[in-house]
């Protein structure tokens, strides 16, 4: 899993590149990276904490700006509408996330 978001954090730096220096295939390869990298955070949250994991309070919250703030910058760069949008409320709900106190939870066995 680590691996393929890799490619798919790499796949999004160089779409950036080709459409930063108007090479064809930008559109798709932005595209394709993009989506994989939201499925890959969204699978982030269905996994099983072990035993190297940090335990964040709020993670649906975290990962939902992130794929706001990652949707927003794609629609950004290929000149969607609604990109403005996106931005604000990802941007937004991260720095909400950043200032709620992270308390540790403890679960009684």
């Amino acid at each position: 899993m680590r691996t393929i978001r890799s490619i798919a954090i790499a796949g999004f730096i160089l779409g950036i590149l080709f459409k930063t220096l108007h090479w064809p295939g930008a559109s798709i390869i932005l595209l394709t990276s993009g989506v994989l990298t939201i499925v890959m955070l969204g699978l982030l949250l269905f996994r099983k904490p072990g035993p190297m994991v940090v335990q964040l309070q709020y993670p649906g919250m975290l990962i939902g700006a992130l794929v706001a703030v990652i949707t927003g910058g794609l629609f950004k760069i290929m000149h969607w509408p609604g990109a403005n949008l996106l931005l604000l409320l990802g941007l937004t709900t991260c720095a909400a996330w950043f200032l709620i106190p992270q308390g540790r939870r403890t679960v009684e066995a």
